[in-house]
């Protein structure tokens, strides 16, 4: 029969963090500097939250699963979370609730630069196949509102459409598959 060994239990003078993965969360984050700072100058806050921090905090939330507003609480007076995300000041629930609410589209405009920018430091190679196409995993449970009552695309300003439309077409087009928007629409 095994003995158990003895534990050792001791308060350190430190504080340890379950969230060690966010330092390398805030790694990458550092690179979208200019990006957080255009943001921030774009849409300027008087006094309070910054929007970067807003966006950093929600980001630094999602990268650990968590999306919901309140879970922001539970990194009040985690130093290391706001130092690893490199947030100045910490939103509390009701100010990310709020924020992102009232500034999610704008915010969200921001979200290609900031993929473009880690993208193009680490320079992937996504291959091409035989045929000249580059390989894409798309979700294929994407909801297409388009012929329904909650979105005319025509008129559409929600983040989907919008996003969809702004980077994903001028993206084929540049690569010079397609000539142009309606023969790209044509074969899809």
């Amino acid at each position: 029969m095994h003995t158990m060994r003895q534990l050792i239990v001791k308060q350190l003078d430190y504080d340890l963090t379950p969230v060690a993965g966010l330092a390398l969360v805030g790694h990458h984050q550092k690179a979208l500097q200019a990006v957080f700072a255009r943001l921030d100058a774009t849409h300027p806050i008087k006094g309070g939250v910054a929007n970067g921090d807003v966006l950093r905090s929600y980001l630094g939330l999602l990268t650990q699963g968590k999306s919901d507003f309140d879970a922001i609480e539970n990194y009040r007076g985690d130093a290391f979370f706001k130092t690893a995300l490199g947030i100045g000041l910490l939103p509390s629930s009701p100010t990310l609730r709020q924020r992102m609410d009232a500034k999610a589209g704008a915010l969200f405009e921001f979200v290609p630069a900031m993929i473009e920018t880690l993208l193009a430091r680490k320079q992937p190679d996504y291959g091409v196949l035989p045929c000249g196409w580059s390989p894409l995993d798309a979700d294929t449970f994407a909801m297409d509102n388009g012929q329904t009552a909650r979105c005319n695309k025509a008129v559409c300003r929600c983040a989907i459409c919008s996003l969809s439309h702004r980077t994903f077409i001028p993206r084929v087009l540049r690569s010079g598959l397609y000539e142009t928007e309606d023969e790209f629409k044509t074969a899809a």
